[in-house]
């Protein structure tokens, strides 16, 4: 005996003739309820930008990623001259500064400056770079606030006690010239910063 006609005794009513309008009621009930297990799926595309930052760092007006400066005697603001006439002798001081604007770039911006091979010094004379020779410029919308100076410090070491020895390399010194290559070079920090 089938399972609808069992079902048909169960309830009390047999429909004889009427099997397949039956069948068909029992299968059209069991799509209707399994149709309510049915999964819906929805799709959509997007397009999305993200803007670039803006890079700029410019050294007399000209941008640069590094560039590469050489200096002479002619280039050093002498902040004390220990020889009469405006003339330098040991124990004078000096400095070259170099003009770094970093103004319209959207980063923070790190600083290197790197001394090459100096030639020409007189004897006792060194030349360092202030701070180190690294910094950073700190991104600002501030006017100019985004512009540096990258210092050179030069120095003519010696007292009046030197040896005789010293004394004649310091001559030998005398209307030589004096080359200071320095390297440049920017470079974006790589920090994540948080967004408002």
């Amino acid at each position: 005996m089938s399972l609808i006609t069992k079902f048909l005794k169960k309830g009390g009513v047999m429909m004889k003739g009427n099997k397949k309008v039956l069948v068909l009621a029992v299968l059209v009930l069991l799509l209707a309820v399994t149709g309510t297990f049915a999964i819906y799926r929805n799709s959509a595309n997007g397009t999305g930008s993200v803007d670039a930052a803006e890079w700029s760092v410019k050294i007399g007006g000209t941008d640069i990623a590094s560039a590469n400066f050489t200096f002479d005697y002619d280039d050093i603001d002498w902040t004390s001259l220990t020889g009469y006439n405006d003339t330098i002798a040991p124990g004078s001081t000096g400095t070259i500064t170099i003009p770094v604007d970093a103004t319209g770039s959207e980063v923070d911006v790190l600083l290197t400056a790197t001394l090459g091979t100096i030639t020409g010094l007189p004897d006792g004379m060194t030349v360092t770079v202030d701070g180190g020779g690294s910094q950073t410029i700190s991104y600002s919308e501030t006017a100019n606030a985004m512009k540096t100076n990258v210092v050179l410090n030069v120095a003519w070491s010696g007292t009046d006690g030197d040896a005789a020895s010293k004394d004649t390399t310091d001559l030998a010194a005398e209307g030589s010239s004096i080359s200071i290559p320095v390297t440049l070079t920017a470079k974006q920090s790589v920090t994540s910063h948080a967004q408002p």
